[in-house]
């Protein structure tokens, strides 16, 4: 029974989904889609909450293809208050422009297959929950029409994405053939040292790696995800991003937990997540449209869970709570920005610290999260990978990464300073919105909150365990 009532979340967000589905066709109930949305989603949220209190230990179940209970519904717990708040910002949207109420139940459904993802212990369900998550971002990056840049953005995305997602099918094809097993509780006893240097398994290997960096928007494979998280409604942009991070980092947290790749293979990786963070801290300098520089952030944050992922059992640990923490912040930036009437760009910000003090905190405080400042929760979570990856042998890859996390204060903390100038921005609407912001100080005051139940959570559930 235990194990049943731990799909319970996962039941809630499914069935308020398909009602409001049906509701939503219905025009005298349209209106209530956007705010059941949001409680349907913090109530997920509580209910994962309680299981991973109440059953601290995973236990399988469904043919043993999920585990329930533990640091799976935690992880389950920050992904529903994240998306929560991004449907709260959705829903101003929606009641100034009355178009795509469909957003709200898709993105329950995509909820439902991120929580099973990092849950999985079968790798097909993996694949079907990584896909399902992809298949609602293109819709969510082109449901707005009134936005010119959306459709473009949205088949861009579609296009590039199902290339990606094809390659890394292919290599996880290639891996089934090599161990003749779906069960990824499987895959801990298979000794790769007697596959390493196998052509199939390098081949397999690689094409899962791009399928990765792809999903991750690693340098050089970031070249989509500027002119989509930038030309996609903002508030919809930021649900994208969030739920993108956390899909690509729950994945390869998984497939690094039970694989075992050569060292090589790893310090390879960390030099790409080296590279990709000056690259994408650097194109980032020269952007004057807030929600442009954002998109290109995003690959200079893909790069940093790159590093943490091949950076041991405390990495990855490390890895999902950066997502966790990124995509918070990422459902703040764009939602903050989409409260605007015009695009955010030098302008607009001038003097609004003055005229809408509440509504420039709320953004100062979101941008300094992003580029790491104490004692924010953005700050922590960037300490904690860089230790891991020090710790791992990473050393140089780190030192690089950290050079361009540094090169991020310019351009996140450019913008705060325009707030506090003198000129007249552009007016700001629904400040009590703003308040998700104090989030990002509540978890940095007490990290505990996140990493300490998080890691506690994590060795109960064996990733710290010794390979056999």
């Amino acid at each position: 029974m235990t194990s049943y009532m731990g799909l319970l979340p996962a039941g809630v967000l499914l069935v308020g989904a398909l009602v409001l589905l049906v509701g939503g066709t219905f025009a005298r109930l349209r209106a209530y889609v956007a705010g059941a949305s949001v409680a349907i989603g913090l109530l997920s949220a509580l209910l994962y909450g309680y299981i991973a209190w109440a059953f601290p230990k995973p236990q399988s179940t469904f043919f043993g293809m999920v585990w329930v209970g533990g640091v799976y519904s935690l992880l389950g717990l920050f992904a529903g208050v994240i998306a929560a708040i991004g449907l709260a910002f959705a829903a101003r949207t929606l009641a100034e422009k009355p178009e795509g109420w469909e957003a709200f139940p898709l993105t329950l459904l995509l909820l439902v297959a991120l929580s099973l993802l990092p849950a999985s212990n079968h790798l097909l369900l993996a694949v079907v929950a990584v896909e399902t998550v992809s298949l609602g971002s293109y819709v969510l990056v082109g449901l707005s029409w009134q936005n010119r840049l959306a459709p473009e953005a949205a088949v861009k995305y579609f296009l590039l994405s199902a290339v990606g997602f094809a390659i890394l099918l292919f290599g996880l094809s290639y891996l089934y053939g090599l161990t003749g097993t779906l069960y990824l509780h499987h895959l801990w006893a298979v000794r790769w040292t007697a596959w390493h240097g196998h052509p199939l398994f390098s081949l397999a290997a690689a094409m899962i790696a791009i399928g990765l960096l792809f999903k991750l928007s690693v340098f050089p494979f970031h070249w989509w995800a500027p002119d989509v998280y930038g030309g996609a409604t903002p508030s919809y942009a930021g649900l994208v991003v969030a739920l993108g991070k956390l899909n690509a980092a729950f994945l390869g947290g998984l497939l690094l937990h039970y694989m075992e790749v050569p060292s090589s293979w790893l310090g390879a990786f960390a030099v790409i997540a080296a590279a990709s963070s000056l690259y994408g801290n650097l194109s980032a300098l020269g952007q004057t449209s807030l929600q442009r520089l954002l998109g290109y952030s995003s690959v200079a944050h893909g790069s940093y869970i790159l590093l943490a992922l091949v950076s041991g059992p405390e990495g990855r640990l490390q890895a999902w709570a950066y997502a966790l923490v990124y995509g918070l912040m990422s459902v703040l930036a764009f939602g903050l920005i989409g409260l605007k009437p015009e695009p955010l760009n030098e302008k607009a910000l001038r003097g609004l610290g003055y005229r809408h003090p509440a509504y420039a905190l709320a953004l100062a405080l979101t941008l300094a999260s992003l580029s790491g400042m104490p004692p924010l929760a953005g700050f922590f979570a960037k300490y904690g990978l860089f230790v891991a990856a020090f710790r791992a042998g990473h050393g140089l890859a780190a030192l690089i990464a950290l050079v361009g996390a540094l090169i991020g204060y310019a351009y996140y903390w450019r913008p705060i300073a325009w707030l506090y100038q003198s000129g007249e921005g552009v007016t700001a609407r629904a400040p009590v919105l703003a308040l998700g912001a104090l989030l990002l100080v509540v978890l940095g005051l007490l990290p505990s909150l996140l990493w300490g139940w998080l890691d506690y959570l994590y060795g109960i559930a064996g990733f710290f365990l010794p390979r056999p």
